[in-house]
């Protein structure tokens, strides 16, 4: 193939798949199974005909062949009376029914072959059709399938997004509890050291009654140890 042939076909080409790329890949499968489902009805009824003609031809050849025999029955019978005229019109008769039983199975012959020729060729556009819808369901099964695994990743992306969030969100909090939990400890702290705090005059308090009781305790072990009895209240 020469070089300018070459580019002609790539440019034709391009052209091509221009054309097509504005076109939905959808509604060009479906056009081209219509085409091809008008086709298998065109030629089923083809075939039909064809087959009607083989009847009526067959038929036809039938009657002539039968006419044939009558004919030459006809004429041995002349032949055998002696009539020479009416054995000579006879034999003409059944030359010329010869003739047409012969055009017939010719023709007969003719619409066999057309039949089987058209038989194929049914056959083959219905084994297109079967393919062609074939491909087409599994092209949607394929079509169906990468929707879902676009749906899957953009659930994925989506889904690490939001834990990112979540992780920012969970760090956020953190630190605003850990913030919380600071302030406390530090105002813990300061409760024991301010003098005025009420937390801090309770343990002086508590403390105070501790030595209160402990001061009554040893001297309750002392009475005891001298024999004297309790104090009274």
């Amino acid at each position: 193939m020469s070089i300018k042939r070459r580019i002609t076909r790539i440019v034709r080409a391009n052209r091509t798949a221009a054309a097509e790329a504005g076109q939905d890949p959808q509604a060009q499968a479906q056009n081209a199974q219509q085409v091809q489902r008008t086709l298998l009805d065109q030629a089923r009824r083809g075939a039909a005909d064809v087959a009607a003609h083989h009847h009526r031809v067959g038929l036809a050849a039938n009657e002539a062949a039968a006419y044939l025999d009558r004919v030459e029955a006809a004429a041995a019978a002349a032949v055998q009376r002696g009539d020479d005229d009416a054995a000579r019109n006879a034999i003409r008769e059944s030359m010329a029914a010869r003739r047409r039983l012969d055009a017939l199975v010719a023709q007969l012959r003719e619409a066999e072959r057309q039949s089987r020729q058209l038989h194929d060729d049914v056959q083959r556009i219905e084994h297109r059709v079967q393919q062609s819808a074939m491909e087409w369901d599994t092209m949607l099964a394929r079509r169906a399938a990468a929707q879902a695994a676009l749906g899957v990743h953009d659930a994925l992306a989506s889904s690490t997004g939001e834990a990112t969030a979540l992780d920012a969100a969970r760090r956020n909090a953190e630190l605003d509890v850990r913030r919380l939990e600071a302030q406390a400890r530090a105002r813990e702290e300061l409760s024991w050291t301010d003098p005025s705090s009420p937390r801090l005059k309770q343990a002086f308090e508590e403390l105070e009654a501790e030595a209160e009781a402990q001061q009554e305790l040893e001297d309750l072990k002392r009475r005891n140890s001298r024999g004297y009895p309790p104090a009274q209240q």
